[in-house]
């Protein structure tokens, strides 16, 4: 028979706790020192000791050291009547496979209780969903940053609360802590990471984004002064200045996405012109959103076809599609706007489909390049639509070339290198863009296998005879021909570069020397340039 309580007051407090623990797995008290005072539920699953020998102890001693500063930082600021959590935090090491290492922690200042401090830790999944990646001083990566923000966003407005994102600067931190010994300034940071983190909405955290600039998530309900006041004191009684951006409205992801962009291109600016610029800048980052969207949906852009040709007879290979969208907007801005704002992938689905419908029009020896953002290629069901786009024709994919663009670094080689082996299987003929700048590396040359590499401008457009510019294109031919990929040489706009790369052994060429970009893909090639009758070394037939 179950035991019931023996009074009305006995009722309360069992029900309070039942309500405790339907939330938390452990719940105790501290007093003004720190020590607990009280404790009840799962402490030995959680601490490897029972729930009342854990009155006595200190708080800290259920914690990793690296909290530290995070503790003091909550019973230090904490008001009456204010609750801070759940943060993500580390517990103390123990051995055992189950013994848990991280825990939701949640902390109450209730003004009956005076300088006490009530308590309740929980092993559910962390604010967000997902936990936190923190640097080397326990700052809040941007990356994490920003990718959580978009879960606790969508989290806080499904609860009914408004956050805000607020830009911290703190002028002048960097010198002062240059001037500290390191343990001063290391403790300095760990600090100043606390306070943020203490602060912050789902313990989140700050992101130091920049030299003297972090950024938090908070609610829209902490008051700013606070937080200026305990980021003074943790940088040795600095002045920080305060942009806050309110998040207000149903903010849905893709206006979060819009959201970072927008913080992207004003942080540099620091805190002053953040708060004057924020409106202007998001107004603008929504405009350009819409727009876009506006581009997708309508399939609103036109294609330029541009001939590609052998450097050895002068015979059209293929074209590569260019998009174009209207006068004043740059190709190249316009399409890094689509992979900043994630609308990329459906950019490219709507540029293949009006290829294909061109490949449809167009004699059978008529093959056109389409460039893929790495990007989309990475998003998971992409290459099944790529592929499905074909249909049931191999002499389409076989006259579809894919180009993989890249404005970042792809992270998964082996994955890419998979993904590459499917559309080549499919009957597509793969080429990786603009190899030489940026992150194309000879990485991607080891690990990606590809038929073609195009060779970055830069490294062609000034070329000349003996230059450090053709002593690099003439090794890289040779590792290519090794490993069996052809070459394209892009923006080759003299005669004189085109010879030149013909001789460096290059394939193909690509630019105004040929043929400027076109509005049909239809080129009669001039009439073939007079050679001396010998062959260049390491001629080869290319892919036909």
């Amino acid at each position: 028979m179950t035991e019931q309580p023996s009074s009305l007051e006995d009722a309360g407090v069992t029900r309070l706790l039942g309500l405790a623990f339907a939330g938390a797995d452990l719940v105790f008290e501290i007093d003004d020192s720190g020590t607990i005072a009280f404790a009840l539920g799962a402490a030995e699953r959680l601490t490897g000791r029972a729930d009342r020998s854990l009155v006595g102890r200190n708080w800290a001693s259920l914690f990793n050291p690296s909290e530290d500063a995070l503790l003091a930082c909550l019973r230090r600021d904490l008001v009456a009547g204010e609750r801070r959590g759940p943060i993500r935090v580390e517990l103390v090491q123990r051995e055992g496979p189950t013994a848990p290492s991280r825990a939701n922690l949640s902390i109450f200042r209730l003004p009956q209780l005076g300088t006490r401090l009530s308590c309740a830790l929980s092993l559910g999944a962390p604010a967000g969903g997902q936990s936190f990646s923190r640097d080397a001083d326990g700052f809040t990566t941007v990356d994490s940053f920003a990718t959580s923000a978009e879960y606790l966003l969508q989290e806080a407005r499904e609860a009914g609360l408004v956050l805000s994102l607020d830009l911290v600067e703190v002028r002048g931190l960097r010198d002062h802590l240059a001037q500290l010994s390191p343990e001063d300034a290391e403790e300095a940071r760990q600090s100043l990471q606390a306070v943020l983190r203490a602060d912050s909405y789902g313990g989140l955290g700050g992101a130091e984004v920049g030299v003297d600039r972090f950024a938090v998530m908070r609610s829209s309900e902490s008051p700013p002064d606070r937080l200026l006041q305990s980021v003074g004191g943790a940088a040795g009684g600095a002045q920080p200045e305060l942009a806050r951006l309110p998040l207000q409205g149903a903010v849905s992801a893709r206006n979060m996405r819009t959201m970072r962009l927008a913080l992207d291109r004003f942080i540099e600016a620091g805190s002053e012109a953040a708060a004057e610029g924020f409106r202007d800048t998001l107004s603008r980052t929504l405009r350009d959103s819409r727009w876009f969207r506006d581009i997708v949906e309508r399939s609103a852009f036109h294609l330029a076809y541009q001939p590609v040709v052998s450097l050895r007879t002068g015979r059209l290979h293929h074209f590569e599609a260019l998009a174009r969208f209207s006068k004043d907007a740059s190709p190249a801005e316009t399409i890094q706007l689509a992979e900043d704002l994630e609308m990329i992938q459906a950019f490219d689905l709507s540029v293949v489909r009006s290829i294909l419908r061109e490949l449809g029009a167009q004699p059978r020896s008529i093959r056109i390049a389409a460039n893929l953002s790495a990007q989309s290629l990475m998003i998971e069901g992409f290459l099944e639509e790529i592929i499905g786009l074909g249909g049931d024709s191999p002499d389409l994919r076989r006259r579809l070339i894919l180009e993989i663009t890249e404005t970042r670094k792809l992270q998964d080689l082996g994955h890419a290198n998979a993904l590459i082996g499917r559309l080549r299987q499919a009957g597509h003929v793969v080429c990786l863009d603009d190899f030489g700048a940026g992150a194309a590396s000879l990485d991607y040359l080891r690990r990606l296998e590809v038929d073609f590499i195009k060779i970055d401008g830069r490294y062609i457009q000034s070329m000349t005879e003996g230059s450090r510019d053709a002593l690099v294109v003439k090794h890289l031919v040779a590792l290519c021909r090794e490993l069996g990929v052809s070459t394209i040489a892009e923006m080759v706009e003299t005669d004189s570069v085109a010879r030149l790369s013909e001789d460096l052994g290059v394939d193909l060429g690509q630019g105004w020397a040929f043929s400027k970009p076109l509005e049909t893909p239809s080129w009669s090639p001039p009439p073939p340039r007079v050679r001396p009758a010998s062959r260049r070394s390491g001629a080869r037939e290319v892919w036909v």
